[in-house]
């Protein structure tokens, strides 16, 4: 039983930054105004039963519009669990930092680079840098073709391995109502070297707005990745957002 609750509780707490490679369309902000704007959201989550299990993430990010019609944004996000016989349970980190600048109506330039680490699936270090195309054909509908140069070690691996992969997605919102947005993301990534070697990431989210700067949210994600010991992946969270 003690096995079965662990189980359960890491399905549920490892919230959108568990898997090999983070969804960052699901980060881009719809905020389009001149500036700099903030952006801060706090996770909770507890577990008890045979074990007690405490769960804390946070995240911050920064999107930047200027008025020479590029824009960008930053995000940082960490996440730590807690249970009650171990010291550290599981702890990982996020950053990405991504700039875009439209070259032809509907069509645009972007360059990013993105740093993390992973406890829970021994990912010492990752870091990668990329660039590629985007395009908006229309409302609300991309498509993003890419490449980018990945470098990740792992704890039980001596050295630290290299890889050249082609990174596209296809991202579509809808808003339901007044106060609802669905938004629906897919990635598809494989090596240059290898195209078999591919993996697929869906990230679906639900936001209902409370007041001004308040929102919640629901989030869903699945991950196949071939060359993963265990190739299917699904999470679901919750959480607050505020706006200033």
């Amino acid at each position: 039983m003690k096995i079965f609750l662990k189980v359960i509780a890491i399905t549920l707490l490892c919230i959108s930054f568990l898997y090999n490679q983070v969804n960052t369309e699901s980060l881009r902000g719809n905020n389009l105004l001149p500036g700099i704007h903030h952006n801060l959201e706090l996770d909770f989550a507890y577990i008890s039963g045979n074990t007690e299990i405490l769960n804390l993430n946070g995240s911050y990010r920064a999107d930047y519009v200027s008025n020479s019609n590029w824009h960008g944004f930053f995000v940082w996000k960490y996440d730590r669990a807690f249970e009650k016989s171990k010291e550290n349970f599981t702890y990982k980190g996020f950053g990405h930092l991504r700039a875009t600048k439209p070259i032809k109506s509907h069509i645009y330039f972007e360059g990013f680079v993105q740093k993390e680490f992973n406890h829970f699936i021994d990912l010492e270090n990752r870091e990668l840098a990329g660039g590629g195309f985007r395009v908006n054909p229309f409302n609300q509908f991309y498509l993003g073709l890419g490449i980018m140069s990945e470098t990740e070690k792992y704890q039980n691996k001596p050295h630290s391995q290299h890889f050249i992969k082609s990174t596209n997605y296809l991202n579509y919102s809808l808003k339901l109502f007044e106060i609802l947005e669905l938004q629906n993301i897919l990635y598809y990534q494989f090596k240059l070297k290898d195209p078999g070697a591919y993996r697929i990431l869906w990230d679906g989210k639900l936001t209902i707005s409370g007041s001004k700067n308040i929102s919640f949210h629901i989030n869903c994600h699945y991950r196949y990745d071939l060359e993963s010991g265990n190739p299917n992946y699904f999470e679901i969270s919750n959480g607050l957002g505020i706006q200033f």
